[in-house]
């Protein structure tokens, strides 16, 4: 397969690192998209940058193309949703200083919920947290520490505490993060758009319009939840509004039960030919540099 011209190999547009919720540094998700024969990967850590760097350092050797890429948590109406931001420049002020204030809403956030903890007789440390305290602290990170320590069976009523710990502050709402990308010469999708409403995977092009007055370039339709309906619907929705198909597998590194499952989506370089070809230019329109 690593013989195949490039245009023949698929690609994976969404994938995470230990810079923020993944179980493989920069230079092992390089290798294993090698491994696995593909030709592009974007990294796409949750709100932070610093895994690019080293990303790019293994590709050149690995023969795989790294774009650059971050997935911002923002709010949409009362809603959390993720914003992928393709070919973003990491060094652009605009972007690294929402981050930064992420980041600090986000210690903030963390620094509560340890008190409340405290304050019931169930502390937790930093190193609870594990590694995901100095890179990554968020909600995810706090309930995954709880579980583990055993404090929502020991806590009379731990719903409260559990339903803190996920009410993660968001640092921009989706039109920001969405101006935000663009701002750093970036192309914005919308993740996972099944996640959105559990209860209602298939959101309508009405529903999504806001989205895409708001300046979205593209929609995930490649993803590990979205079945082949959700695949088909969102290819449709995507067509009729005028957005780009991209996706991947939103690989987080190996799984106990079910393995790593980078590059299982299928993501034609089509996709990423077509995305490629936007990125060039939002940068010439935005005067960011190459």
């Amino acid at each position: 397969m690593g013989s195949a011209s490039p245009e023949q190999r698929d690609v994976d547009l969404h994938l995470h690192t230990t810079w923020s919720d993944g179980r493989w540094s920069p230079g092992q998700v390089v290798a294993e998209a090698a491994a696995r024969g593909l030709a592009a990967i974007s990294i796409t850590d949750h709100d932070v940058l610093g895994g690019l760097r080293e990303g790019h350092q293994m590709a050149a050797a690995a023969g795989v193309k790294v774009l650059d890429g971050v997935e911002l948590t923002a709010d949409w109406d009362g809603r959390t949703v993720h914003i992928l931001g393709h070919g973003i420049d990491p060094g652009h002020p605009a972007l690294t200083a929402a981050l930064e204030r992420g980041r600090s809403l986000m210690g903030e956030h963390v620094e509560r919920v340890l008190a409340a903890l405290e304050a019931v007789g169930e502390p937790l440390s930093a190193a609870d947290l594990g590694r995901y305290r100095s890179r990554y602290p968020g909600g995810a990170a706090l309930v995954l520490a709880m579980v583990q320590r055993g404090v929502l069976r020991r806590v009379s009523d731990g719903l409260p505490l559990l339903r803190l710990a996920a009410a993660e502050p968001r640092a921009y709402t989706a039109r920001e993060a969405i101006r935000l990308i663009h701002r750093a010469g970036g192309v914005a999708s919308l993740g996972h758009p099944v996640k959105i409403h559990r209860d209602r995977p298939l959101l309508t092009i009405g529903e999504l319009e806001p989205l895409v007055d708001a300046g979205l370039d593209g929609i995930e339709v490649w993803h590990v939840v979205h079945g082949p309906a959700e695949r088909g619907h969102y290819a449709v929705v995507a067509e009729a509004l005028g957005l780009l198909a991209v996706g991947g597998s939103d690989c987080h590194g190996p799984d106990r039960t079910a393995g790593p499952r980078i590059g299982s989506q299928g993501v034609p370089y089509s996709a990423f030919d077509r995305l490629s070809a936007s990125i060039v230019a939002r940068r010439v329109a935005n005067g960011v540099r190459a």
